[in-house]
This record gives C-alpha cells, structure tokens and sequence, in this order.
C-alpha cells in the first residue's frame, strides 16, 4: 500500500513532491515547461501534450528539416534561445546567459557523465543516431548523477523507462529535480515548472546545465553532441 494518500490520482505527483524533498516549495501558478521540451512551435503554435514528435509537426506544421541541415551552423546560444527565448521570466534568462557565456563546447557535466552516458549506449549496442530524441534526453539526465544513475540503469535497458521502480530514498533536492524532468520528458505531464528551474537557491548550477541541455537534446536530438561553439 502506498504511503502517499492521493496515490493513483492527479494529485500524486504534487503529494510526492512535497513530501520526498522538502527544499522544493508547493506547486504554484507559473509556466509549465512542457511546452518547452516538446514540439518546436511551441506553446502558442501546438498543443501537443507528447515529447517525442516527428520532424514534422502535425499539429502545427513545424518543419525541423532544415534546422539540422544547418545544425554546423548553428552555436550553443542559437539552440538556447531558440528553445527558451519567448519565455518571460527574468531570472531563467539571467542563468540561460550565464550558461551560454560558460558554454566551451562539452554538452556533459563531467567526464564521469560523459563516461556513464556512452558506456550504456555501447554496453546496448545502440547507436546514437538511431534512437529517439526523448531516450537520449532522459538517458542524459539519468547518467548525469552518480546516485541516480545507479538507481536507474536497469531499467533503461532494452530502452523500457519504469520511473515508478526507481528508489528515490534519501534523494536531494537537485537529484530529485533531474528526476522530475526525466518524468516531465518521458510522460509529457507537469512535473517541474520553469520557476522552479530557474531559482538558484533551488537548483545548483551543474543540475540547471543538465535540466537545459537535456531539454536541448530532447529537441535537436543527437546533433546537439556536435555543438562545440
């Protein structure tokens, strides 16, 4: 038996939310970043509730063809603003300018993130390019934290993501936030607001880098790994 009471409804994510790590404040109004994980029309231009689009948007007509012919092209801010740029929020933009100007052409955290992140794919026999956008962004969470990470290879394995089997015991506040964006990119539901990302005293830099760049992937796809300016 669950020990949350609304186990099973709407609420259950919120109950966990304010149960499990208590630096995490109550789910108020704010911009759900789903909007911003998913189609590149965005919010306004396509009410498609799913991550894992198509090149072309049929919703919303988006053609991202001719973005990743241009990807060469292309520098890590281009991708930054073009993915969060509409969004008002003062204190999001102040980190997202500070990350680009930090930007030195390496997409993971650390060489251990690095390590984790292509061991599993070779340990698969998966090749990058031939995986959906959305594994690879949640496979680029998960492997970003050592704790998580030894929580949750096995169940990445023959690319199944059973988020309810990962233990979350004794989680802190940036390990649980990489694991509501990894629920927010794998089911398409608000687990995690931008007001929530942005807030330094709530989300370490490394984890934000993380939380950006897994929203990146999970658009452009491997070619994002190509960006080194």
């Amino acid at each position: 038996m669950s020990k949350l009471f609304m186990y099973g409804t709407s609420l259950e994510g919120i109950e966990q939310l304010m149960v499990m790590v208590p630096n995490f404040q109550p789910r108020r109004s704010g911009i759900v970043i789903n909007n911003y994980f998913s189609c590149r029309g965005g919010d306004e231009d396509c009410k498609m509730s799913v991550i894992n689009v198509d090149d072309s948007c049929k919703n919303c007509g988006y053609d991202d063809w001719n973005f990743k012919v241009n990807m060469d092209k292309k520098i890590y801010k281009d991708l930054v603003m073009d993915c969060f740029g509409r969004i008002k929020n003062k204190f999001l933009s102040a980190r997202l300018k500070e990350l680009s100007k930090s930007f030195k052409g390496e997409v993971f955290l650390n060489y251990q993130h690095k390590e984790r992140f292509y061991n599993f794919l070779q340990e698969e026999n998966c090749g990058i390019d031939n995986i959906s956008s959305r594994f690879l962004a949640i496979l680029f969470l998960l492997s970003a934290d050592k704790n998580l990470w030894r929580n949750s290879e096995e169940i990445l394995k023959n690319n199944r993501i059973d988020l309810k089997n990962i233990c979350l015991k004794d989680t802190d506040t940036n390990t649980y936030a990489l694991y509501q964006t990894v629920k927010t990119i794998s089911s398409g539901k608000e687990c995690i607001k931008i007001n929530e990302i942005a807030d330094r005293d709530l989300i370490e830099d490394m984890t934000f880098k993380a939380i950006i760049n897994s929203a990146l992937i999970n658009r452009y796809g491997a070619e994002l790994f190509l960006i080194n300016k």
